[in-house]
């Protein structure tokens, strides 16, 4: 089971977009021990230089105020049957299904009980200029996919969701 959270980041000058790069990027936190490599990817950039990419992007359509980023967690409980190069795998599908047209950088974190990814998501399209606004409709649309991505890999979902409510 995944489920995908929103990280509110009230700060959204391009220093604070650069310090939530770094840190999704940091050794300790993305380091594989059964494959020994790192578990960091990018959709539409090079993961390792996604802040580079992501700067290139904003500069060439002139949009580098207001909203710069969007960060994202998939997480998957502690109790799945997952290894981190399956969440890896799955953390880049979901990315390309749900924000297509953007440099997304993607990071598995592999330090905790519960592996999961961080998704941070230029919010200018690199494809034609347009700036991602998101909405409570994106979220339920993102759950769907991660669910979907959860059933193909034969990983438990959450069966009829109460969202926005409480438990």
């Amino acid at each position: 089971m995944a489920t995908v959270s929103f990280i509110p980041e009230s700060r959204q000058s391009i220093s604070a977009m650069k310090a939530v790069i770094e840190y999704c990027l940091q050794q300790k936190k993305v380091a594989d021990e059964d494959s020994g490599r790192r578990l960091v990817s990018g959709v539409n950039c090079n993961g390792e230089n996604a802040f580079t990419e992501f700067m290139a992007t904003k500069t060439a359509h002139h949009k580098k105020g207001g909203m710069n980023f969007y960060h994202y967690v998939q997480s998957f409980s502690p109790s799945e049957s997952v290894t981190a190069e399956q969440v890896h795998e799955i953390g880049l599908a979901f990315a390309k299904k749900a924000w297509p047209g953007h440099e997304v950088l993607v990071t598995t974190h592999t330090d905790v009980a519960h592996l999961h990814n961080h998704f941070v998501v230029n919010t200018v399209s690199f494809a034609d200029g347009i700036k991602y606004h998101r909405t409570r409709k994106d979220y339920h649309e993102m759950q769907t996919v991660s669910d979907a991505l959860c059933r193909e890999y034969r990983l438990s979902v959450i069966e009829n969701p109460q969202y926005g409510k409480a438990k």
